[in-house]
């Protein structure tokens, strides 16, 4: 039976250059040691500062959806609507970076369209649509849409639907396409609002509806201005 190797002979027994640079590295580490501990003094101190506002970014998120949630049940009560706006604007001004926050943005607008402030809610939609967690959210343009058609102003109406219907799935599409057809023609432009009719005609999304659009494109139709020869 073979004897076991000595850990301390097999120590010995390395290479020279291998020997060297170890104790190389020890006279190095030797001699550096002060910067090192304060190397990792510093990482320590990184490390801890990064917990610690870890901790309070995720309990600012937590006292924002708390104060969501306080606020959530006066939303579906028109008596304490003016309550509600409230709360959703103390919720914008103390915790503007939560996830709650845009939440809060997207409520107050709508609710200040149902009390009919519609320009204070334009405003609010149209912030909304700026914002990067929007995105180019379709209900945000759509819900601005109605704003300007509100206050009368179909051909912006119109504008804002555009981008967002384009880009919807159907059937959503549809609708907003019916919607786009009849903006246009409250914004005297029937003939603008002829191709929304045909593509509603040619896919619509009831086959029982084919009649209305056939009959809104060939008004529309007539009512385009006849080219010259």
């Amino acid at each position: 039976m073979a004897k076991p190797r000595s850990r301390r002979r097999d120590f010995v027994e390395q290479p020279p250059e291998i020997f060297s640079l170890q104790l190389r590295l020890l006279q190095y580490l030797k001699d550096n040691w002060k910067w090192f501990a304060a190397g990792l003094a510093l990482l320590f101190i990184a490390l801890a500062v990064f917990g610690v506002r870890v901790q309070l970014q995720v309990r600012h998120q937590q006292q924002a959806g708390l104060a969501m949630a306080r606020v959530a049940p006066l939303l579906s009560k028109p008596e304490s609507a003016a309550e509600a706006l409230k709360g959703l604007d103390q919720i914008l001004k103390d915790y503007p970076d939560s996830p709650a926050a845009y939440e809060a943005a997207l409520f107050r607008a709508h609710l200040l369209y149902q009390t009919g402030d519609y320009a204070a809610a334009a405003k609010a939609y149209e912030a909304l649509a700026q914002a990067p967690k929007s995105l180019g959210d379709t209900l945000v343009a759509d819900s601005l849409s109605y704003c300007y058609e509100a206050l009368g102003d179909f051909r912006k109406a119109a504008q804002t639907l555009t981008p967002a219907a384009d880009k919807a799935a159907a059937p959503l599409q549809s609708e907003l396409y019916r919607r786009l057809a009849i903006l246009l023609e409250k914004a005297g432009a029937p003939q603008e609002a002829a191709p929304y009719w045909q593509k509603l005609a040619d896919k619509p999304p009831d086959p029982s509806l084919l009649p209305y659009f056939k009959e809104k494109l060939a008004a529309a139709e007539g009512a385009s201005p006849k080219k010259k020869d």
